[in-house]
């Protein structure tokens, strides 16, 4: 197999301008996920076995994340990510 068992990928990622840590971890019953936010408070974590789950976790993760960029962020810190986008 590719991935080793208890093996952690990790990952930044970019949700509407703000970056937040992914991590995944196989193990014998699945795939354990966790989101953090980048001083490493973990968000939520999630366990999927199969691909509907994983989808199911992806849309929890939207929720959670956009949750906490209205809760850590203001206008300012928004307009500032919409600039550098451009």
């Amino acid at each position: 197999m590719y991935y080793k068992f208890g093996e952690i990928k990790n990952k930044i990622i970019s949700f509407n301008g703000f970056e937040f840590k992914v991590s995944a971890m196989k193990k014998h019953d699945g795939i354990s996920i966790q989101v953090k936010d980048m001083n490493n408070i973990p968000l939520k974590s999630f366990h999927v076995v199969d691909l509907s789950e994983l989808y199911i976790a992806m849309d929890a993760m939207h929720d959670v994340v956009n949750e906490w960029i209205k809760g850590n962020t203001d206008d300012y810190d928004r307009l500032i990510n919409l600039v550098m986008r451009w």
